[in-house]
């Protein structure tokens, strides 16, 4: 499929996993779980380091993507309310995180989410009883996709790759919906590897 400048080819089914890390291996099995995994990357993140912290780049009112405004189920060009974070674990940046939501559903729907600042998102949706999620979907993100430029604005020191992967899913309150993207950068490869066994659960032998 060709892909138009600024979008990326988000695709619904888990099985497109396969296709984007056709590669065998370790790294890529480890990816594959990462990105299909439903739990909260907050709370994957901060057992998996020392120091876990969200970085706000912008919450603003902006225009909605070219490839969103048919998942979000607004009009092309809408008006959106978006945020932009950088997820870092043990002072490394390790997700960049993409929130969009319609300008009018944020006080009725998402009264929380004007007050974030630095708190990660995860804390409010996945704690509340009545969010829902849609299923995720899963994109290669190329180096012309916009929230590839933010990054490399965001991260003028990081050596970024050409790609790089992301999901994002759909999460409903009561009438409003809002649209989280995950993109994976470098230095999450490192958490990804199994965790080594404390010392005191080492048999003595």
């Amino acid at each position: 499929m060709r892909h138009l400048p600024g979008r990326a080819n988000w695709m619904a089914h888990p099985q497109a996993l396969a296709s984007m890390l056709a590669a065998d291996g370790d790294l890529m099995r480890r990816t594959r779980a990462w990105l299909a995994d439903p739990g909260s990357m907050t709370i994957k993140l901060k057992a998996r380091t020392q120091s876990f912290a969200v970085s706000l780049l912008r919450q603003r009112p902006g225009r909605i993507l070219a490839d969103e405004h048919v998942a979000l189920g607004v009009p092309a060009r809408s008006r959106v309310v978006e945020r932009d974070v950088i997820l870092f674990g043990d002072d490394r940046p390790v997700v960049f995180g993409h929130t969009v939501l319609s300008t009018s559903s944020v006080k009725s729907d998402w009264p929380f989410f004007s007050k974030l600042g630095n708190t990660p998102l995860g804390a409010n949706l996945f704690f509340d009883p009545l969010v829902g999620r849609s299923p995720i979907q899963y994109a290669r993100l190329a180096a012309g996709h916009p929230l590839m430029r933010r990054i490399a604005q965001a991260l003028p020191d990081v050596d970024l790759p050409t790609s790089l992967y992301a999901r994002r899913s759909l999460f409903t309150r009561r009438g409003g919906v809002l649209m989280v993207t995950d993109v994976f950068l470098p230095a999450l490869e490192a958490l990804m590897r199994p965790a080594a066994r404390p010392m005191h659960q080492i048999e003595k032998r």
